[in-house]
């Protein structure tokens, strides 16, 4: 028999599977690029310069529709932060964010607020990575 708590967690990951089919099943058929319904990045409409997510939209439309090319011009970041979190999540199976060493959290941080500036400045190869 499921006690209360275990139904619960099971009640809420069939939501969030259910929720994660319904996006992908609304972004592989609306382009980011032709719809308006998707948000904007308020930090591109203030500063004019992409933020590390710039581009993740479009990103995810590419990969749902088998371009990888196209979703790796788009914003490469996921490219390379995937693997290396998945790695990270099977060697420390955390319980919870907590168990997760903070020279991991900061390196990660740096990771990101790095590839953010490089992708902004306006020399090859990182004026590819503008969208």
């Amino acid at each position: 028999m499921i006690s209360g708590f275990q139904g619960r967690r099971i009640l809420w990951w069939v939501a969030v599977i259910v929720a994660a089919a319904a996006g992908s099943v609304m972004l592989y058929f609306f382009a980011p690029a032709e719809y308006p319904f998707y948000p904007k990045c308020l930090f591109h409409l203030a500063t004019g310069l992409s933020c590390p997510g710039c581009g993740s939209l479009r990103a995810a439309h590419s990969l749902l529709h088998g371009d990888f090319a196209a979703a790796f011009r788009f914003n490469p970041l996921p490219f390379v932060l995937f693997p290396i979190t998945g790695l990270a999540w099977i060697i420390y199976r955390p319980a919870s964010l907590t168990s997760i060493p903070p020279k991991w959290v900061w390196a990660l941080l740096g990771v990101i607020i790095g590839f953010g500036v490089l992708r902004n400045l306006p020399v090859a190869p990182f004026t590819y990575l503008n969208p």
